[in-house]
């Protein structure tokens, strides 16, 4: 519900349908409902994937200009590392 004020050029937000008071959603909004919290679930295990590192959990006190964004860079960079290697566990 965060989303439903931001509006930037080029993206569009996707939400989900709400049940109508009293009635029923058709059959279309609940596949669409679906395949929406689908794709959230990827996203959601990637943020988490992201996350293993402690630097991203923790507060970062790092105040110079870039250092967080070089900081989730690199986070990310890593987690696709490891998602590729042929030599992970999981």
């Amino acid at each position: 519900m965060g989303f439903i004020g931001h509006n930037p050029e080029g993206v569009i937000v996707e939400m989900p349908f709400k049940k109508p008071r009293g009635k029923e959603l058709t059959f279309a909004q609940l596949i669409y409902n679906r395949l929406l919290s689908q794709t959230g679930i990827v996203i959601e295990h990637a943020n988490s994937g992201v996350k293993r590192l402690r630097i991203i959990k923790d507060t970062v006190r790092l105040h110079a200009f870039g250092v967080r964004d070089k900081i989730m860079a690199i986070s990310c960079a890593l987690h696709n590392f490891r998602t590729i290697s042929p030599y992970r566990d999981y």
